[in-house]
């Protein structure tokens, strides 16, 4: 008889081939189970994407209801504005007195375009602003959160005039530098915003001008090259003076409007783009004048301060006392080159250094047609008397 495996291996066999056949099933039934699982799944993506596009056009429509609804208040609140002004307006005119009436109390109508029922200016996001010492109005960013106004300056330097403190720097902006020297207040110290150093800045006073206010308030000097304005307007010069509405630029006029203007950098590059010079009636009218050269010295006498020799001042100047010298000289019949008044150069300039004496003749010699010119019409009148 052949040999047969022990009894304890015949019975592990059988329990090897049994759960081979159950694993098998149990496979079978989890291959299911995931197929289910993952068709769940599928369906459950398919409605999250679904959701989420709804909430995406729910998004874009909330977006728009308040991009309307910013652009109704902006609407309603000027038209209060606007129904503001109108109402006060009525209020000043029928309270104004007629003409010729004694009461003055009341001055002239207010416009309320330009100034609060409180009297106080209205400014814009944006102003312009004339700085006297730069003899320039400048494009100016009104800041409420700024405590001091500043300037655009580089090339800083410090001195003394006639014992008082000064401070000289250049402004540049629209490619033009203008050197500007102010008188020195303080050096203030400024904690930067975006880290915890501190700086410090001169501080000046300019006299400056905004629509029909004029005052001289403090600034800062700082490099504004890089940044969009070369004017900010701060608190300093803002508080109890000016109410700031934000919706609007420029609202009150140029102080200087024949004058130099430095646009914002993104509204000259605009202008540029369009091929506009701001400034063109203004320089064609430096140029006729003549104006904004440098001095130096002329092969003859004075100096020559501009493109016209002719408008030189000292040349003036010279030319019209020159003449009446002459004109004199040939009253007294006096040789304009005489040795005695000639200049030790050669020219003739005597006219610069006319004797005490000569002048004394010349007062003697109109002197004597006064007193000639007396007797002449004592002689008429009684000639006139005689005949009657």
């Amino acid at each position: 008889m052949p040999n047969l495996p022990h009894p304890r291996v015949r019975s592990l066999l059988s329990a090897l081939f049994v759960c081979t056949a159950l694993s098998a099933a149990d496979a079978d039934e989890l291959s299911d189970r995931l197929s289910e699982v993952k068709g769940t799944m599928q369906s459950i993506n398919g409605e999250l994407s679904s959701q989420r596009a709804e909430i995406g056009r729910i998004k874009a429509e909330v977006n728009v209801n308040r991009q309307e609804q910013r652009s109704t208040n902006r609407e309603l609140m000027e038209e209060l504005k606007t129904l503001r002004r109108q109402n006060q307006t009525l209020i000043d005119a029928f309270i104004q007195p007629k003409e010729g009436s004694v009461n003055s109390i009341v001055g002239t109508p207010r416009n309320y375009q330009i100034q609060a029922p409180d009297g106080k200016m209205i400014f814009g996001e944006d102003e312009f602003a004339y700085i006297k010492e730069a003899d320039a109005t400048i494009a100016a960013r009104v800041d409420t959160g700024a405590a001091v106004s500043s300037i655009c300056a580089t090339d800083i330097e410090r001195f003394e005039r006639g014992g008082k403190k000064m401070v000289g720097f250049t402004l540049q902006a629209n490619e033009r530098s203008i050197r500007v020297e102010a008188p020195f207040v303080r050096i203030t110290r400024i904690a930067q915003s975006d880290n915890e150093d501190l700086s410090y800045r001169l501080v000046v006073n300019l006299q400056i001008k905004v629509g029909s206010y004029s005052t001289t308030s403090e600034f800062n000097l700082i490099d504004r090259t890089h940044l969009n304005y070369a004017l900010l307007l701060g608190r300093s010069l803002l508080t109890d003076i000016a109410v700031v509405d934000v919706s609007r630029r420029y609202v009150q006029p140029r102080a200087d409007t024949e004058g130099l203007l430095l646009l914002s950098r993104d509204d000259f590059k605009a202008a540029q783009s369009r091929g506009e010079n701001p400034n063109a009636a203004y320089d064609e009218r430096v140029a006729q004048l003549g104006g904004g050269q440098t001095a130096y010295p002329d092969a003859s006498y004075g100096a020559n301060l501009g493109t016209d020799a002719t408008k030189a001042l000292p040349e003036v100047s010279d030319r019209l006392l020159k003449e009446e010298y002459l004109e004199q000289q040939q009253k007294l019949k006096l040789d304009p080159g005489h040795s005695a008044y000639s200049h030790p150069g050669g020219d003739d300039q005597s006219w610069k250094q006319q004797p005490q004496t000569e002048k004394s003749a010349v007062k003697a010699a109109d002197n004597e047609k006064k007193v000639k010119n007396n007797k002449e019409k004592t002689k008429e009148k009684g000639k006139n008397k005689s005949k009657n």
